[in-house]
């Protein structure tokens, strides 16, 4: 079976690659678990900094493809949920996650962008959830769409299935930094590089913090940060074994 995910590496940076681009890199069934598995496999290597996520061709990510799920409504779930365990599994990798948006995100790929730590995206690109064009609604994506873009403009994009250009996303702060579209990747491996250069296992409490934090209120998230505070000053006061 040809794989859907091209993992590879530069340095301690781990691309992670959709390659699905005669199918405009949309998620199937098997790249969804391709890729659980390559963030999880990520996440307990220790030789690996930081991840950066992009897409082969033109286009990062298009959406999902459900050809060839199962069939009637359990066939449905079951790719839906194949697309949570990928973010899921995107909140528990511990380390540096960049999206390096090389091409349009729409639908499930602007979730991906969502999803990620930090984005950079090429001028030419767009993002958008387009899906009430097609008879859908972005019912996954509001999930963490919710977080980054204001109700009411949420709802423009989405009944307008308006697209976000590049100078728009950089001004709503979906993206970090537009570049020249060759520019994309170094930009995001560059973004991992910085972003690891403190100690790992502090790096990785925090980041699991941040993501655990979701959904507690104000005085549950302190008390998961008192205790996250804790365990780190107990790590830097461990001796350095030479």
């Amino acid at each position: 079976m040809t794989r859907q995910l091209v993992v590879t590496r530069r340095g301690s940076v781990e691309i992670l690659t959709l390659t699905r681009a005669g199918s405009d890199n949309r998620i199937t069934q098997q790249m969804a678990e391709e890729m659980v598995e390559a963030i999880e496999k990520a996440r307990h290597d220790r030789s690996v900094s930081g991840c950066v996520l992009t897409g082969h061709g033109d286009v990062f990510c298009l959406g999902g493809d459900y050809r060839g799920a199962g069939a009637g409504t359990a066939g449905r779930m079951e790719f839906g949920r194949g697309h949570i365990n990928v973010f899921n599994a995107m909140a528990r990798l511990g380390k540096p996650l960049v999206a390096a948006v090389n091409g349009n995100a729409h639908a499930g790929g602007f979730s991906l962008v969502v999803a990620c730590d930090l984005a950079f995206m090429a001028e030419d690109a767009t993002l958008g959830l387009p899906e009430a064009a097609h008879g859908l609604f972005p019912f996954l994506a509001l999930a963490l769409a919710r977080e980054a873009i204001p109700k009411k403009l949420l709802f423009e994009i989405i009944y307008d299935a308006r697209l976000i250009s590049s100078a728009e996303a950089l001004a709503l702060h979906l993206v970090n930094a537009v570049v020249r579209r060759e520019d994309v990747l170094q930009a995001a491996i560059g973004a991992v590089e910085r972003a690891a250069q403190g100690n790992p296992d502090v790096l990785m409490l925090g980041r699991d913090l941040f993501y655990g934090m979701r959904g507690l209120s104000p005085e549950q998230a302190l008390d998961q940060a008192r205790f996250a505070l804790g365990s780190a000053l107990s790590a830097a006061d461990e001796p350095t074994l030479n």
